[in-house]
């Protein structure tokens, strides 16, 4: 079930937690994990985690869209999720921050912590959830507000800022983590939608870490733009974990392991394997995600 190395404590915890007891996965010839086993294999716990993700399971109306998933998210990294179109990784994604809420149909269960806080209790301010865990969606969604608006408006609700000075600040410092500050610094007044969609979307992501957010949530965040565009979202995203925790969902093998340092494989709404990046697109354990990896599907 966990990559060999892992201590017995943790490795019986996820088996308890997954009610596989302590039956070993299936494996078939060549070492891999048999398609037929959907039990997750990998090391999907992790110590001192930001996240932990308990037995999640979601529900579009009877359509059962996210099936038991129990997954860590570890601190100042970067998570991929990866898989085929309708396997789930977007809607797992999105309960990270109850953005699931919206969808009138949809329900969730199980146990997702944050440092320690059950966010599906019904105690949870979801606006103040929101501000911990913040999110850059697939197209670039700048507010109709001038660029300086853009990343000043979190702040300003959120009563982050005491005066024009402290404001100021606090928008330079976002733009320049973003990696944006010198492209607009004299044009602060500007539309946020006359910049490019590159530029948009690091904007996007200023405004994001501008309410200080715990964890970052990516879904797909460069499948709208160029290459060029794509290359500077992806050296921020590197340069952005030493702050923050990263997930990101990506269709493209080639950034998850550019990106990341562990992955994980979706598939038909089940998580099949997780672990370190470089042994899951080297050393797949299981063949669903072997299959995946080499094209076979997806």
């Amino acid at each position: 079930m966990i990559e060999n190395g892992q201590n017995q404590q943790t490795l019986s915890a996820f088996q308890t937690l997954n009610g596989h007891g302590a039956a070993a996965p299936v494996v078939v010839s060549g070492g891999r994990v048999s398609r037929d086993d959907r039990r997750t294999v990998g090391e999907p716990l992790v110590k001192d985690p930001r996240i932990t993700c308990r037995s999640v399971n979601v529900w579009y109306d009877k359509t059962h869209a996210i099936q038991d998933v129990t997954l860590d998210i570890g601190r100042n990294q970067v998570i991929a999720m990866i898989g085929p179109s309708g396997c789930g990784k977007s809607t797992f994604l999105r309960c990270l921050n109850r953005m699931n809420d919206t969808i009138d149909s949809c329900r969730v269960d199980g146990q997702i912590c944050l440092d320690e806080q059950d966010i599906l209790g019904p105690q949870v301010d979801v606006v103040s959830l929101r501000a911990q865990v913040g999110m850059v969606f697939q197209k670039p969604n700048p507010f109709p507000k001038s660029i300086y608006d853009n990343v000043a408006y979190g702040p300003r609700i959120h009563g982050l800022v005491r005066g024009r000075v402290e404001e100021d600040e606090l928008v330079e410092s976002s733009l320049i983590k973003a990696g944006l500050w010198d492209e607009v610094k004299d044009r602060l007044t500007s539309p946020g939608t006359g910049l490019s969609g590159g530029q948009q979307q690091r904007l996007c992501i200023a405004r994001a870490i501008a309410v200080s957010p715990e964890v970052i949530l990516m879904d797909e965040p460069c499948s709208a733009l160029d290459p060029i565009a794509t290359a500077k979202i992806e050296e921020l995203i590197d340069e952005l974990r030493v702050q923050f925790t990263i997930v990101i969902v990506t269709h493209s093998m080639q950034q998850a392991a550019r990106v990341s340092q562990r992955t994980a494989y979706f598939h038909l709404g089940e998580l099949i394997e997780v672990g370190e990046t470089k042994k899951i697109f080297t050393m797949p354990r299981h063949r669903l995600t072997e299959d995946y990896i080499t094209g076979r599907f997806g």
